[in-house]
């Protein structure tokens, strides 16, 4: 294999490995948010349905809403993030390709391999701090609750 595709789907996979984490992450988010605002609206149909003065063909119209928008709702609780398979792909790489298979000079690829070990360390590093630092990206709100727990006490929800 030329050395120049070795670099490159090193680089890639690099990429991959240290961008999958933030994207799962950020899946979660946008899942969290998709769950509340299908939430919030169930409550607004809700209280149309208690309303007393509905008409029935409006009635029904809005059983079928509620109906959609549960299923909609046990369909996004039940995917989860880690699963789906997109994220292990990178979007475009023509240009990081084009750039890597056009070198021409080893010194250039050499520098592209030390990009991707890097990387590849960096991801490493991030992952050994969350570890045996487990309280560094946790929020105040966490942290407190933690300690609250330790000392046998309760936060209030």
């Amino acid at each position: 294999m030329k050395p120049e595709l070795q670099t490159y789907k090193s680089l890639i996979k690099a990429f991959v490995r240290a961008d999958r984490t933030a994207r799962i992450a950020q899946r979660a988010a946008e899942r969290k948010q998709q769950l509340a605002l299908l939430t919030y609206r169930r409550m607004n149909i809700a209280r149309e349905q208690a309303k007393k003065d509905i008409d029935p063909s409006t009635r029904m119209k809005l059983i079928k809403d509620m109906a959609t928008l549960n299923k909609r709702v046990e369909i996004l609780k039940q995917k989860a993030p880690e699963n789906d398979k997109k994220l292990l792909f990178v979007q475009d790489t023509s240009f990081l390709r084009d750039q890597i298979l056009s070198a021409q000079d080893d010194r250039h690829i050499q520098h592209l391999e030390d990009i991707a070990a890097f990387v590849d360390n960096q991801r490493e590093y991030d992952e050994l701090i969350e570890r045996y630092n487990p309280g560094a990206r946790m929020s105040q709100e966490e942290k407190v609750k933690r300690t609250a727990n330790k000392v046998g006490f309760q936060m209030p929800s």
